[in-house]
């Protein structure tokens, strides 16, 4: 968002998505306190943001992951507000707002039952026999969850310790070697790469000012990058910087590709800026480039 111009024609719907991010990452952490409160039977190993890859090259995000040596359980996490309705037979899944507003989400259901059957027959495939459930919680006490639902796998975050006390009750103890299986689970875990699809032409230049909210575009000077609207001085405003261009147009940049980027005009200048950075470089001459390292954020103690 404080990378594109705000009459850009798709910010409002990029404004949208980031309040649905934020709302999710708020729903998964009060489901992590509420886990961390729950005392579990035995032994036990949570994957929050569980990642991977299947054998067709699609991916799966989990929001969270419960292995106990009875039973192997896919959280969905959902922080949706107002009402929300399903229609079974057609597998639509609506929430009214507050307003009276009717739309429809992604099934919940299904996609954690997706999880669920990837999963199942990769532990099939492992020779491990261990049930393996799904429920989506939401975190959001102000839902009203309509009875349509009713019988479906979904509950409120305050009832999930009463839901997994109740799996407890219902499966037996099994001859599961937890931390074989959790060794194969991160062999096939990875990060999944963020999607590229806004045109470079549409991405705000400059290191941006984060205590003006990224409005305004800070300039370099004497290893300070300086904000011409509040005074602010900052080293470290540069690696977020570099941290955007990675995400956003790629991690290899070239001496031109950094001065037109950050608003520098000498060669010479930007040449010694990428020295202190010491950034891996490749090629020669004209050639060269230099690769910004997915840990970037981390060197701003520099």
């Amino acid at each position: 968002m404080s990378r594109l111009q705000a009459d850009d024609e798709e910010f409002t719907s990029y404004q949208e998505a980031y309040y649905r991010v934020q709302a999710g990452i708020a729903g998964e952490l009060k489901m992590q306190r509420t886990l961390a409160d729950y005392h579990f039977v035995g032994p036990y190993k949570i994957f929050y943001n569980f990642e991977c890859i299947n054998e067709k090259g699609f991916s799966h995000e989990i929001d969270a992951l419960i292995i106990t040596t009875r039973f192997l359980l896919v959280v969905e996490v959902k922080q949706i507000s107002g009402t929300l309705f399903y229609k079974p037979a057609f597998h639509e899944f609506a929430r009214q707002t507050e307003e009276g507003l009717l739309e429809n989400f992604s099934n919940p259901f299904d996609q954690a039952y997706r999880h669920k059957l990837f999963l199942s027959r990769l532990l099939s495939k492992w020779r491990i026999q261990l049930p393996v459930l799904f429920i989506v919680v939401n975190a959001n006490i102000r839902t009203k969850l309509d009875s349509s639902l009713d019988g479906s796998p979904i509950i409120h975050l305050s009832g999930l310790p009463k839901f997994l006390e109740k799996l407890y009750q219902n499966y037996a103890e099994t001859k599961l070697d937890l931390v074989e299986l959790e060794r194969k689970l991160m062999a096939i875990a990875c990060r999944l790469p963020i999607s590229k699809n806004v045109q470079r032409d549409r991405i705000r230049n400059g290191v941006l000012c984060k205590k003006c909210e990224f409005h305004h575009v800070m300039y370099y000077y004497h290893g300070l990058w300086i904000c011409p609207r509040c005074g602010e001085k900052s080293k470290k405003a540069l690696f977020l910087a570099l941290h955007q261009y990675r995400v956003l147009i790629g991690d290899h940049i070239t001496n031109r590709e950094l001065r037109e980027f950050v608003g520098i005009n000498c060669k010479a200048v930007t040449s010694k800026l990428l020295k202190r950075l010491n950034f891996e470089q490749f090629g020669k001459g004209r050639g060269v480039y230099y690769l910004i390292p997915e840990d970037v954020l981390s060197q701003d103690n520099r």
